[in-house]
This record gives structure tokens, C-alpha cells and sequence, in this order.
């Protein structure tokens, strides 16, 4: 014999189940629960323990009128006895009505989808339920957002602004990033870049923003030039930093060229002749393709000793396919493995070029116990980057 505490979970998960189609395609939610209703045996022989439970559910059903109680006659030795069998639901409402919780879902769920619907394209069904609970669980202030985006595109499909032109109140870049896919679902459209629908990636590049029309702002690259020489051919500056066609039309022709991840670790290096360095790119390593004067120079590349690091460099010799790395290897980790911390970021794997000795890199900062670690580059010694860089800048100056 089941009592509410035991047919209730089973309604929770049932509307979990279904809620999607009900609210989809406005489908029948009638459903039925069997109570596991006492045999005639039962009945006479535990006569006071059925009693109860039949006066139980019948107070319990006086409470929640929503609900209707189907119910059985049993013929016993000791007479007629009419049994509770099922518990019976009509209609989506009658079911939410038994939980607070699945009642305050449901009213979101029906208003919003009420207002998709509303929308000047409406909105497809098949697109948008994988991202229903998505939808439900936005904020309110989210969710009046993410109409007025899909309203606003709707009426300017080519809009050619940036996305801090969009005249959409609350709408800024990094909004658009983690909810570019329901702004997609919103007018029917499907996305470029293949992201999952939890990636919570706040990048957004050409491919992302095309669908809606939008244009993205001229990527900046940070330079170095830590050539005397090269400085002097503009006007003395030391760190450049400007859109990529200016940066593309530097007069330099070095004959090596230092990726730095991070920025602290470029300013670090002292002047070299014939040697350029490009810092602080993150993700947005395409650009290295679109650098003429990176072509006939030799490439390397310095980053973060952790699982980011090896992808971002793996990433970067994709553009450029000569890239070798530097301080990066597995004696660099080893010998300062004191400086390491645990990294418990989410991180890509790396693309599958990444050579025997970056690939040893990569495991040895797994440790045993399923954990990783970091060694990030500004850890390390001053005079030992030093003295490793001289040696490989004054080895590439002497080829």
C-alpha cells in the first residue's frame, strides 16, 4: 500500500518526464497513479492498519480536490470494504497543484512560452526545447532581455553594428555569449560554431555574430618590438598595441617572432635584435595567419605549463605549423614543480600535434590522484627565463 510520500515522488518524475510535451504541444496530461490497493486478504487480516491508510488518503484527497481518488470494492470474509486503487490526474494543472515547486515551474514555463510563441518569427518548437529549462531558469530581467534581442534581430536582420550598438537594453557582450544559443532558438536560426548549449565560453568571433547580423570590433594584438632597430622605425615605441590590419603593416621584418601567453612574462624580456613579441593573445590566435611579416621568421611560443596552456599552444601551431615551444617542457615542470598549484579550471584538449616532449608535459601535470596542476609562467625565476631565452634567442640568431 503506497501513501502521498510515496506517490508524490512518482508525480515529480512523471512531470519531469513530460512537461515538455505538454507545454509543446498542448497534449493530454491525464495520468494515473496505482495506490497498490490491499488484496481481500490483506483487508482481513490487517483490518485496523487498512482502515487507517483508507481514512488517510481520504483526508489527504479532501485537501487536494485537484486530485481524484478511483477507488475499488474488495469482497472480505468479514464484509464489503470500498479501497483507494488510483489516484487520478486530468489536466497539467490538476497535476501541479500537489507540488509548490512543480506549480511555480509550470506558470513560468506556460507564461514564457506563451510570449516565444508571440514572437514576430513564433517560435519553432523543435528548436527550442532543448533549451526550455534553460529558458525557464533564466532570470526574469534575462528573459525580458532575450525577447527584446529576438525581436529587435528579427526587424534588423543586417544590421551591421558591433554588439554594444544594439540598442537592447540590459544586452552587452558577454550576455550575448552565454545565451547566444536561445537568442538563435528565439529566431529559428542555427549556430556556426559548434558549442554545446551549457558552454558558458564568453568569446564570440566572426562565425557567432554573422547569423544576427552584427560585426565584430577589430582584434587588437600586443606588441613588443624589443629590436632598437625596429623601435626607431616608429617613432621609439616600445609596446604596440592596435587592430590587426595596422599591426599587420608594422615595417618589421624579424627573424624570430616569441608568442607570450601572458603579459607580465613578455614584459620580462630585455632587447633583442631581429626578434618581435606578440602577447596576450588568449583565444584569439587566428590572427597569427593574418601577420604578413611573421612569414620567413622563425616562431616560438611561451605559456602556462598547465592543461590551457598546452591546448592554447597546440591551438597556435595550427597557424602556424613551424611553432616551437619553449619552457615548456618536462624538465622545466620537474624543477619547479615547488611553484605549482592545483588547477581545477574546465579545459579543452589540445589539438593532436602537440610533439613527445609537450605531450610529457601534459601528463606529468596529472597526478594520481585524478587532480591536475598549474605551473604558471610568471612563477617561474626571473634569471632563469632569462638565461633560458638568451640561449634560444642567441641559438636562432646564429642559424
Amino acid at each position: 500500500m503506497r501513501d502521498a510520500s510515496t506517490v508524490l515522488p512518482q508525480i515529480r518524475a512523471r512531470y519531469r518526464n513530460k512537461w515538455r510535451d505538454w507545454l509543446l504541444r498542448d497534449s493530454e496530461a491525464a495520468c494515473s497513479f496505482s495506490l497498490d490497493a490491499p488484496s481481500a486478504q490483506t483487508i482481513a487480516r490487517d483490518s485496523a492498519v487498512v482502515g487507517r491508510w483508507v481514512r488517510a488518503w481520504r483526508d489527504w484527497s479532501r485537501a487536494h480536490p485537484t486530485a481524484q481518488l478511483r477507488t475499488a470494492t474488495r469482497q472480505t470474509v468479514v464484509g464489503t470494504q470500498e479501497v483507494p486503487t488510483h489516484l487520478d490526474l486530468t489536466t497539467v494543472e490538476d497535476l501541479v497543484a500537489l507540488d509548490r515547486d512543480l506549480s511555480s515551474h509550470w506558470s513560468t514555463a506556460s507564461v514564457r512560452w506563451t510570449l516565444l510563441k508571440a514572437l514576430p518569427r513564433g517560435a519553432s518548437a523543435a528548436r527550442l526545447r532543448p533549451h526550455l529549462q534553460q529558458i525557464v531558469d533564466l532570470e526574469p530581467a534575462d528573459f525580458k532581455i532575450l525577447i527584446d534581442a529576438a525581436v529587435w534581430f528579427t526587424e534588423h536582420p543586417r544590421s551591421g553594428l558591433t554588439i554594444r550598438q544594439v540598442p537592447v537594453v540590459g544586452m552587452h557582450t558577454k550576455w550575448l555569449a552565454r545565451h547566444r544559443w536561445l537568442v538563435l532558438a528565439c529566431l529559428n536560426l542555427t549556430p556556426r560554431s559548434d558549442f554545446g548549449t551549457e558552454q558558458l565560453e564568453e568569446d564570440l568571433d566572426q562565425d557567432d555574430l554573422d547569423p544576427l547580423g552584427l560585426v565584430s570590433l577589430p582584434a587588437h594584438v600586443d606588441v613588443i618590438l624589443v629590436d632598437p632597430a625596429d623601435r626607431a622605425l616608429v617613432g621609439g615605441l616600445r609596446h604596440v598595441s592596435a587592430p590587426l590590419p595596422e599591426i599587420d603593416v608594422l615595417p618589421v621584418r624579424p627573424r624570430t617572432v616569441l608568442i607570450v601567453e601572458n603579459k607580465e612574462s613578455a614584459y620580462l624580456i630585455p632587447d633583442q635584435t631581429r626578434t618581435v613579441i606578440i602577447h596576450s593573445l588568449g583565444n584569439h590566435l587566428n590572427v597569427l595567419s593574418n601577420i604578413g611579416w611573421l612569414s620567413g621568421a622563425r616562431h616560438l611560443y611561451w605559456g602556462d605549463l598547465d592543461r590551457a596552456g598546452l591546448t592554447l599552444l597546440s591551438r597556435a601551431r595550427t597557424q602556424l605549423p613551424g611553432l616551437v615551444s619553449v619552457l615548456m617542457d618536462p624538465v622545466t615542470l620537474e624543477e619547479h614543480k615547488a611553484l605549482a598549484v592545483g588547477d581545477e579550471t574546465r579545459a579543452d584538449t589540445p589539438e593532436p600535434n602537440l610533439t613527445d616532449a609537450e605531450a610529457a608535459s601534459l601528463a606529468a601535470i596529472s597526478t594520481d590522484n585524478g587532480t591536475y596542476l598549474r605551473l604558471e609562467q610568471e612563477r617561474l625565476p626571473a634569471w632563469f627565463v632569462l638565461e633560458r631565452l638568451k640561449w634560444t634567442l642567441d641559438g636562432v640568431a646564429q642559424e
